[in-house]
C-alpha cells in the first residue's frame, strides 16, 4: 500500500486554519498548489469547490487506502495547462503519511460517504504546484447551498 497521500486543500485544513492542527499535523510535504474549478463561500463558515467532470481523473473509490495507492498511477504525468478562460483554486499541497488512517479522518471531516450522498465527493484531479505538476486528491461539493458566494480570486477566505 501506498506510504503517504497527497491532497489539495483550499479551506479549513490549511495552515493556520481551524482544522489543520487535529488533521494535518503529521504532513510530510505542505507547499502552494492551484487546480481548475470554482471557489466558494458558503454561508455556515467554510469554502467548497467545484470542478468541471473533464478534470477528474479518478472518483475515491469504497477504500480510502486504495485510493492512496490508485493516485500513484498519476505521479509523474504532467496535466494539460489551464487554458486562459478556466478558473484557477489556490490552496495547498499537503502530503499525509499512513493514508489508511489518516484519510478516512478526512473523509470523515468532509462529509464524504461511501454511498456518494455526503456533502463533499472527493476526486484526483491534475493540480499545478511549485514543484511543478501533481495529481491531487480535492473534496468538491456537487450542489450549492443556497448562500455560496463566487470567490472570482479562486482563494478562501476572501480577501477585503
Amino acid at each position: 500500500m501506498a506510504a503517504f497521500v497527497d491532497l489539495f486543500v483550499y479551506g479549513t485544513l490549511k495552515q493556520g486554519f481551524a482544522n489543520h492542527r487535529a488533521f494535518c499535523a503529521q504532513a510530510l510535504r505542505i507547499r502552494t498548489a492551484a487546480i481548475v474549478g470554482s471557489l466558494y463561500d458558503l454561508p455556515v463558515g467554510y469554502p467548497a469547490v467545484q470542478v468541471p467532470d473533464s478534470s477528474i481523473l479518478l472518483k475515491a473509490g469504497q477504500d480510502p487506502a486504495r485510493d492512496a495507492a490508485r493516485q500513484r498511477r498519476f505521479r509523474g504525468l504532467a496535466p494539460p495547462v489551464p487554458q486562459v478562460t478556466q478558473a484557477a483554486v489556490h490552496g495547498e499541497w499537503i502530503r499525509l503519511p499512513d493514508p489508511a488512517r489518516t484519510l478516512p479522518r478526512v473523509d470523515a471531516l468532509e462529509g464524504v460517504r461511501p454511498d456518494g450522498r455526503g456533502e463533499y465527493r472527493r476526486a484526483l484531479v491534475p493540480a499545478w504546484t511549485e514543484d511543478g505538476p501533481a495529481a491531487l486528491w480535492v473534496y468538491w461539493m456537487p450542489r450549492l447551498p443556497r448562500g455560496a458566494r463566487h470567490l472570482a480570486d479562486g482563494t478562501w477566505p476572501a480577501r477585503p
